[in-house]
């Protein structure tokens, strides 16, 4: 399917585009692209890449890490990533350990975790 992006998700299609393709090492995505297992170390580097550039969890609530994207720029960070070889973060953290805190946790286990 090929989705008719306006200029603006366009832009934001190529900022991540530059992004993923510039900021996390070459070593890493060539270990995605031929599907060779991630070390931990690989993992971890390429999530710290993501966080110091917010791109970590942008479907969390803003206060905590998220970015307020519209269901469209989720999917085109999602796209752009697994084109670009960038391992996703990791799914249980993101999608369910982190909601629950951020949910149901205490103040300060929030600060602590998000």
């Amino acid at each position: 399917m090929r989705l008719h992006l306006s200029p603006e998700d366009a832009a934001f299609r190529d900022q991540l585009r530059t992004f993923f393709t510039t900021s996390v090492p070459q070593s890493i995505r060539d270990a995605v692209a031929a599907h060779r297992e991630l070390t931990k170390e690989q993992f971890v580097e390429a999530q710290q890449v993501l966080n110091g550039a917010g791109l970590a969890v942008p479907h969390w609530p803003v206060e905590w890490g998220g970015r307020d994207w519209t269901p469209l720029q989720r999917h085109i960070w999602r796209e752009e990533m697994q084109l670009a070889g960038v391992p996703e973060p990791l799914a249980f953290n993101t999608s369910m350990i982190g909601p629950v805190i951020a949910t149901f946790g205490s103040q300060e286990q929030k600060e602590r975790f998000l």
